[in-house]
């Protein structure tokens, strides 16, 4: 091992040890909770994170964290609860952002992502940080179609709130109850059923600067019918959230943004020199909103005559402040986006003992917001071109210069491209229940389809554009044209990058729209029954069984220019899709009461499950769990599960056709001011051919991206333990803590492109798994042999992605008559707390130096927590939530040093909501999220709207209204 790995092994193990210390004091904090709430009388709330009693006097509730239905705390599998109120609470129009909240869920894609632009205005659940595809979603306990083009994920922003009756969050191997793609858990969001009578709620949401508005109204209802044979129910749910930018608000634009830079005074590694500093109102100077360019090392914008600008301080690409610059003024901090949704049901009682049911639901959603404009750099023009300014041209002969690179971003020339996506979701399912003997069974189809139009306007044709900026006079009629006469039969007009806004008839040679067509489909069909085969001296022995198909499709269609790649550089699509896959499955699950009050405890149960599934894309899967709970007395169970869960890759993930995007990296490694940051890298880059004092020019540019599926992916295979105990110390308190352990071999992964030019130059030799993806030499526009080029960013089987970590949850409640009979009310507490130990990556299980790490990081806290007060007397709720981020880094694979000691700092946000019944059956709600406007931690990584900000709050301090009448 060499020097640089052993010190990285050293402070790797120095936080495994510090996290160890945590977690014990935590778990010594728990053992305490049980005395310390009995002497405060405190309470779990009726809005608790883990499964509770959520009115008085219900005793547990039934989930299907198994198909063989128990509560939260009396299943082996740690299931986590979330009801109607506490979603009702948040304030919130999309479920996805209830459940980030929620300590187990990661950073996923959702409503504050102003990347990955093509599912704008969708949200997907990422558990445990292991991926979204690897989370599987059901709604009513079945699957739904997927909601993007790139995988199986579902978009739950499909399911209106108003409608949700409970969420369970069911963490662990769960593929042999429900499937494949539960790796990380399940999301199981269970709907209204019971609906009588006719409800309408309405709420809208405002910050105290008073933008970023949110809008919802929504009606349901239902009733019975014939002799109370049959029933029906249904509900209609619109909703708008609007746009919130990075310029409006001071923490995000201007003096408070950031941004890394390379330090210039730093000397090598280990000098007690920073390697990063950190300035304030970060301008890109390449890529001025104004078009610039470098002329005798003096760099010359051109606004409305040439202009410079001194005082200000520079760092290669980047300046700090100034009049010019490109500084994210397009950015969002949240996407606008308007659905509206519908859902409908229908049973009737065939006979005693079988019932017909139908089901439907529709979504629609549209979101469109202005993107980032086009960014040239490197933009070549001739000296005859006559759109040159005179003072430009003087300044080139002065100079001897026979061209000139203009650099720009496009928004006052171009004006923004535009994005727009619009979804259609579809569901049908129908089908029987029934009863025999003491099994309940049930066989259904089900039909899903999801429609997406995508566009990208006011791109550009390239070779089109190069053309119309290619001016000359004509000789003939002393007239500016394009260069080519081709051009020019085609309908070129010249333009000017140095005259302001382009016109559209300017334009109209080469602008061009990017259009995406995207069809999901998905037919389920399936048979199972539930019940008790016998009665054992234990209990009765539960058992479920059942066979599922499945067909899943996917059409997708770019318009021909974008799928030939001759659109601007990040508006390229591919060939089109046709592909489905079909998966063949039975499954069996288990429920075995061993020992009832005996004198080897007062329980003992076995449970297991297994399911066999035939693909035709890979063959045959088998998945499997295993788990016990023992209670030695009444108040006190030990549970544990073991299980195997497999993921077949996605129709994308194998078929999709290979597709050219961009992407910035932090920093070439190979460059001067990188090279010693690891001693493997410069022996590497100098392998590389890489001279000494090499600058990379392309720094601040966008590299080319290759994405596109693989057809010789393997299945991915998942070995899980949870091990926990719950305990009831006093009436009405119950603690639970769960360990719990996930490793994924074969997973299916993109490595992200800075951890690709890094690993590749920094491992032991170049012979790894990572240089094959980087491409370095023939970058457009420039002539560098040894300048990154372009990264390959395929999906690949890599060694293994693990996680651990540990679930914390207490809940209490009490009527406060018990304490003082003058004291009216009833008080709740809840709370859970999560530790995550362990989120590694190791991308080749033969090389420990391909480990990444991502525990720890802004994306993955190592602590996360959130703590409910309820109080409630006669018509009158009040919620009292904290939420709590842990301190973090930005990346605990570098030292301390190397940011300069920058870390991410807690976070603490606190909402309150109010609630008042009406005797009329009305109600009003008043909330506030995020009461004392607590900012999002000030690096330059955690307040954007890319990943990773949506653990925090970017918004600031939110207030909403409801009311609610009921007929």
């Amino acid at each position: 091992m060499t020097g640089s790995n052993m010190g990285q092994a050293s402070v790797a193990g120095a936080m495994r040890r510090r996290k160890q210390i945590l977690c014990g004091s935590t778990a010594l904090m728990m053992c305490l909770m049980p005395s310390l709430a009995y002497a405060q009388d405190s309470a779990p709330s009726n809005s608790s994170e883990q499964a509770q009693d959520s009115t008085d006097n219900q005793g547990a509730i039934v989930v299907t964290g198994s198909r063989v239905a128990r509560s939260g705390f009396d299943n082996p599998t740690p299931t986590t609860i979330i009801n109607a109120e506490q979603i009702a609470n948040t304030g919130l129009n999309d479920i996805s952002d209830v459940l980030m909240q929620s300590p187990q869920i990661a950073v996923g894609l959702g409503s504050s992502n102003d990347t990955f632009q093509r599912d704008i205005g969708a949200s997907f659940i990422n558990l445990r940080g292991l991926g979204e595809n690897r989370t599987l979603v059901l709604v009513d306990g079945r699957r739904r179609v997927s909601g993007s083009r790139d995988g199986s994920q579902v978009d739950v922003s499909a399911i209106p709130t108003s409608m949700i009756k409970s969420v369970e969050v069911i963490t662990g191997g769960a593929s042999a109850v429900y499937g494949a793609d539960a790796v990380s858990g399940v999301v199981n969001i269970i709907l209204k059923d019971d609906i009588e009578g006719f409800e309408v709620s309405g709420r809208v949401g405002l910050s105290d600067r008073g933008d970023g508005a949110t809008y919802r109204i929504s009606t349901s209802g239902g009733g019975q019918f014939a002799d109370g044979r049959g029933s029906a129910r249904f509900g209609l749910n619109y909703s708008k959230s609007e746009t919130l930018k990075y310029t409006d608000r001071s923490y995000t634009y201007g003096e408070g943004a950031l941004r890394f830079v390379n330090n210039p005074d730093n000397t090598g590694p280990d000098d007690g020199i920073p390697d990063r500093i950190v300035i304030t109102n970060p301008r890109t100077i390449t890529s001025s909103y104004e078009p610039s360019f470098v002329i005798g090392g003096q760099r010359y914008y051109y606004d409305n005559g040439l202009a410079t600008q001194s005082g200000v301080d520079c760092y290669g690409s980047y300046c700090s402040g100034g009049d010019y610059g490109y500084d994210n003024r397009e950015r969002n901090l949240r996407n606008p986006r308007e659905s509206f949704s519908a859902i409908a049901g229908l049973e009737y009682e065939l006979s005693d003992n079988i019932t017909a049911f139908t089901d439907f639901e529709f979504s629609f959603a549209n979101s469109e917001t202005n993107g980032q404009g086009f960014f040239d750099s490197s933009l070549t023009l001739q000296r005859d071109n006559p759109t040159l300014p005179d003072e430009v041209t003087a300044l080139m002969d002065a100079n001897g210069l026979s061209t000139l690179k203009v650099g720009y971003e496009g928004e006052y020339i171009f004006g923004n491209r535009e994005h727009g996506n619009s979804r259609y979701i579809y569901t049908v399912t129908g089908g029987l229940r029934g009863k025999v003997a003491n099994f309940d069974w049930e066989a259904f189809a089900q039909y899903g389809r999801r429609d997406q139009r995508y566009k990208r306007g006011n791109s550009r044709i390239e070779s089109r554009f190069y053309e119309a900026v290619d001016a000359v006079i004509d000789p003939d009629t002393g007239e500016m044209v394009c260069r080519s006469e081709a051009a020019q039969a085609a309908g070129c007009r010249p333009i000017s990058v140095f005259d302001g806004m382009v016109s559209d008839e300017d334009k109209a040679y080469f602008e061009a729209t990017f259009m995406r067509e995207v069809t999901n489909e998905q037919f389920l069909a399936g048979i199972q029954a539930t019940g008790s085969l016998i009665d054992l001296p234990a209990g009765p022995l539960g058992v479920a069984i059942g066979a599922e198909y499945r067909r899943d499709s996917l059409s997708t269609l770019d318009d021909p220019l974008g799928a030939r790649g001759l659109l601007y550089r990040t508006d390229n699509g591919g060939e089109s899709v046709d592909a489905s896959a079909e998966v063949v499955e039975a499954f069996a699950e288990f429920v075995v009461p061993v020992l009832k009050d005996s004198f080897l405890g007062k329980s003992l149960q076995v449970e297991g499950a297994a399911r066999y599934s035939h693909y035709d894309t890979i063959g045959s899967t088998l998945a499997w769990k295993l788990g016990g709970e023992w209670a030695p007395i009444d108040d006190l169970r030990f549970r544990v599960t073991r299980s195997r869960s497999v993921r077949a890759p996605t129709i994308v993930e194998l078929f999709a056709p290979e597709t050219i995007g961009a992407l910035n990296i932090t920093a070439d490694p190979c460059d001067a001011a990188e090279i010693n940051q690891n001693p493997n890298r410069l022996a590497n880059c100098r392998a590389l051919g890489i001279p000494v004092g090499w600058v990379d020019p392309a720094a601040s540019l966008a590299l080319t991206t290759r994405l596109g599926g693989n057809p010789d992916l393997q299945e991915e295979t998942s070995n899980s333990w949870t091990a926990g105990v719950v305990t009831n110390p006093v009436d009405g308190l119950t603690l639970s803590a769960d360990w719990w352990s996930i490793k994924i071999d074969d997973a299916i992964q993109t490595i992200s492109g800075n951890s690709i030019v890094e690993k590749c130059v920094d491992s032991e030799s170049l012979d790894n798994p990572f240089c094959a993806l980087v491409t370095r030499g023939n970058f457009v526009g420039l002539s560098d042999p040894y300048v990154i080029s372009s990264i390959d960013l395929r999906q690949v089987n890599v060694g293994s992605l693990t996680a651990r970590g540990v679930d914390f949850a207490a809940s209490y409640h009490t009527y406060l008559d018990k304490i003082s009979s003058s004291l009216p009310g009833r008080l709740t507490v809840t709370a859970t707390l999560t530790y995550l130990d362990k989120l590694e990556e190791l991308v080749d299980a033969t090389d420990e130096t391909t480990l990444l790490i991502k525990d720890g990081e802004y994306e993955n806290p190592t602590w996360r927590a959130n703590l409910n007060l309820g109080y409630a007397v006669g018509n009158l709720r009040a919620n009292w939530k904290v939420r709590y981020i842990g301190p973090s880094s930005l990346d605990v694979e570098k030292s301390a040093e190397y940011y300069g000691g920058v870390t991410v700092d807690e976070r603490f946000y606190h909402d309150l909501s109010i609630n008042y019944e009406l005797d009329d059956g009305s109600s009003l709600q008043l909330g506030v999220n995020n009461l004392f406007d607590e900012h999002p931690p000030q690096t330059p990584s955690t307040y954007t709207g890319a990943y990773g900000s949506s653990l925090f709050d970017s918004v600031g301090r939110f207030f909403y209204l409801g009311a609610t009448k009921k007929f």
